[in-house]
């Protein structure tokens, strides 16, 4: 029965997740106390005397590296769990997560496959005595392989030398950024090609709905309830439901007005002003949210002035993250030395997968 499966897939996920997220010993407790900063201090001089404890991190975390079977030799690894703050900057930043997009942290192995059901059982009606037409379920596969996304932070070694809270934070925030925003663009438009995850826009059998040869200006709500009916009709209209779009389709959005006569080519706010947000969430009759990562310069027939707009069920969208992130510092890089500068190079692997095609509309 389709239900017996959906259970058993989701236990078979539940279960993956379970082994592949197990704790480092001694370190869940204590997460407040990774200092990211005395960490870099740390690996660029040498300095472990006032970083016991990140040291007790990247030991565990090297020996946990290495009995599976890879030496992450020359870097040093941070476990999610020692850095919450991290990820919690991460997922506000992603338009992606905050719509409900699924995060599988701390992934294991490679590739990572992911059972779905593609097609189910036949009924058919059958005289006394006749055979049944046999039909079977189709199961395939989502698979993931980790995809490398890294960023180069150039931090002056004065900041780090006197590094207090403030500027821990700073750095905190400004890894999580730039890391977060390469994560949301790649859910949205990743190619699957040149080292990217495949995004949204370049999965095969997505829902579109076409706005003319040269695209169309945004008049009225039809597009969003053209794009709601098209996963309906795939029986796929359940889940995180959502849009999103550039903060341009939002502002025309709010300011739709509404014709008062015959003949009037101004017409009038459908309430006495500007929608709020909740009014325009209330017409779409779904949550939103705007980024400008999505381009307003896509061309389209004579158009050079396009852009996208997405919806759909956003926790068939998963984003899954190996291990945790993995930390080089040098004054050597570049012109690092010159510049009496430390280079910081953070890389996270992740991959991208939807579920089911059919739960997205572009």
């Amino acid at each position: 029965k389709y239900a017996d499966l959906a259970k058993r897939v989701q236990e078979v996920e539940t279960k993956t997740l379970q082994r592949a997220s197990a704790g480092i010993s001694g370190l869940d407790l204590e997460a407040d106390k990774f200092s990211l900063s005395r960490a870099i201090r740390a690996i660029r001089w040498g300095e472990w005397k006032d970083a016991g404890f990140e040291n007790e991190v990247f030991q565990q975390m090297r020996q946990k590296a290495m009995s599976a079977g890879s030496d992450p030799a020359g870097g040093y690894i941070v476990p999610t769990q020692v850095m919450p703050d991290v990820i919690e900057m991460l997922m506000a930043n992603m338009v992606c997560v905050a719509l409900g997009a699924t995060v599988i942290p701390n992934l294991v192995g490679s590739p990572v496959e992911f059972a779905k059901q593609e097609g189910g059982a036949t009924a058919y009606w059958v005289g006394e005595n006749a055979a049944i037409t046999p039909s079977d379920l189709a199961l395939e596969q989502l698979t993931m392989t980790p995809k490398m996304v890294a960023a180069l932070v150039k931090l002056s070694n004065r900041l780090i030398r006197l590094s207090n809270p403030s500027a821990e934070k700073m750095v905190r925030k400004n890894i999580a950024t730039v890391i977060a925003l390469a994560i949301d663009l790649a859910a949205l438009r990743g190619l699957g090609t040149g080292n990217q995850p495949k995004g949204i826009s370049q999965t095969p059998n997505i829902s579109t709905v076409i706005l003319g040869t040269h695209g169309l200006p945004l008049t009225n709500f039809d597009l969003f309830t053209d794009m709601e009916g098209k996963l309906e009709d795939a029986n796929a209209l359940k889940g995180k439901l959502g849009f999103a779009f550039v903060p341009t389709i939002r502002r025309n959005a709010k300011k739709l007005k509404v014709a008062q006569f015959s003949g009037d080519t101004g017409g009038a706010y459908m309430v006495p002003r500007p929608l709020t947000d909740q009014e325009l969430a209330d017409y779409l009759g779904y949550p939103f949210k705007t980024t400008t990562q999505i381009p307003v310069n896509l061309v389209k027939g004579n158009s050079s002035n396009c852009t996208e707009v997405y919806f759909g069920n956003w926790e068939e969208l998963l984003i899954g993250q190996w291990s945790g992130i993995e930390i080089l510092a040098s004054d050597q890089a570049g012109n690092a030395f010159a510049e009496v500068q430390t280079w910081i190079r953070i890389i996270m692997e992740v991959d991208i997968g939807v579920r089911h095609p059919e739960s997205f509309c572009l």
